[in-house]
């Protein structure tokens, strides 16, 4: 009757710790429940074997409760140490080579343990030594212990918080009386306690810079979106992988110059000039080498197909320098009227402009004027002279 009303309440503290468990499932608290198995004879007692002889002789000596015999509850201290707080029960048919009634067993046990994994770093894998004391019913005898265990726990999940133990604890009084026996055990661990990841990113709120956020241990728990090594807090661009020295910020075109202040983010320039390319003297020359082959026929605006193709080579030019801006500047020769020629001269450079923009130039970026026959090139007093200033020139201008 008594083992009965005993083996009831522990029934009854094994579920209401499960409920428990599962209201408050965090870490620093860990409930475990699991099976043990008692051994008297590898004690170096009278009458038994020597230490740890048949350690492992399960059949010969070990006496296993064939349901849940074993529940405890730790929390930790800190540097590795856990004060944990263990129950168990089991029925004794064999004091090693002696058979006994199915003679009770409870035991009530506070112990300490040291969590090796504080030495060797491991991620999943704890040993661990365990040292206590504790109360010892041997049916009717009992009598109070001290303890020595080693163990070992393997960490389950990604949150880490289901545990896998077994372990194996050496009781002695310490004096004649009581009867020296081993007790193994194995069993699960679950953690849970007062300590709070709001975020769920593995990193306590106490310790947690940015506790409503998952984040990266390595930034005490604040994000680092687009990975790039600059924790969003610190990174102008959080959403575009790029480098510390543009302050998380790209460089698309590797040019030095941050795409949030380069100009010309897709074109290779330079810091001086915004991240734009600087126009050199000799394209300037080449360009203005090809306009200087732009000829109209007297007293036309008209692009034919062969100054077309001319054209195209003036947009192939400035189309790699989009910070610059296009003067588009029309000449005439001196066949005419000066304000005559001055309208002709324009509508020429807006003819070839219009060109231009229909390519794919910004029209904000280019502009036409006339200047008429008030700069000429060569003589008007030749034919040669007078084809030479019917032309179209171009002046860039850096914005």
């Amino acid at each position: 009757m008594k083992k009965q009303i005993l083996h009831n309440f522990f029934a009854l503290f094994l579920f209401t710790s499960a409920i428990l468990f599962a209201q408050t499932e965090e870490h620093p608290w860990q409930f475990s429940f699991g099976f043990n198995a008692v051994d008297a004879f590898p004690t170096d007692a009278i009458g038994q074997g020597n230490l740890f002889e048949e350690f492992f002789n399960i059949g010969g000596h070990w006496n296993i409760a064939p349901y849940p015999s074993q529940i405890g509850i730790a929390n930790y201290l800190g540097s590795g140490f856990s004060l944990g707080f263990i129950f168990s029960l089991n029925t004794i048919s064999k004091y090693g080579n002696l058979t006994a009634e199915n003679d009770s067993f409870f035991a009530t046990d506070a112990n300490i343990k040291y969590n090796l994994n504080t030495l060797f770093k491991t991620d999943r894998f704890a040993p661990f030594l365990e040292s206590g004391g504790g109360y010892v019913f041997f049916d009717d005898v009992s009598a109070g212990y001290f303890n020595l265990g080693l163990g070992v726990e393997y960490v389950l999940g990604e949150k880490k918080k289901t545990v896998l133990f077994a372990k194996s604890l050496f009781r002695n009084t310490g004096e004649n009386y009581g009867n020296k026996h081993f007790q193994h055990s194995i069993g699960l661990g679950f953690r849970f306690g007062a300590e709070k990841d709001r975020d769920e990113d593995g990193i306590f709120d106490k310790d947690d810079t940015c506790p409503d956020t998952p984040g990266l241990a390595e930034f005490n728990g604040c994000p680092d979106t687009d990975g790039d090594g600059i924790q969003d807090a610190e990174d102008a661009c959080p959403d575009e992988a790029a480098l510390a020295v543009f302050n998380g910020c790209p460089d698309s075109d590797n040019d030095g110059v941050q795409d949030s202040l380069d100009e010309c983010p897709d074109i290779v320039g330079t810091p001086a000039n915004s991240g734009c390319p600087e126009i050199s003297e000799t394209i300037i020359e080449q360009l203005n080498e090809i306009g200087q082959t732009i000829y109209f026929p007297t007293n036309s605006s008209e692009l034919n197909d062969n100054t077309k193709r001319i054209v195209d080579q003036v947009y192939d030019i400035i189309s790699a320098y989009p910070n610059y801006r296009i003067e588009v500047q029309g000449h005439t020769d001196n066949i005419g009227r000066d304000d005559a020629n001055m309208r002709l001269s324009e509508t020429r450079a807006i003819s070839v402009s219009n060109y231009l923009i229909s390519k794919g130039i910004p029209e904000s970026r280019i502009y036409a004027k006339g200047y008429g026959e008030t700069s000429p090139v060569e003589s008007n007093d030749t034919a040669r002279g007078r084809a030479l200033n019917r032309r179209v020139e171009f002046n860039l201008i850096s914005n």
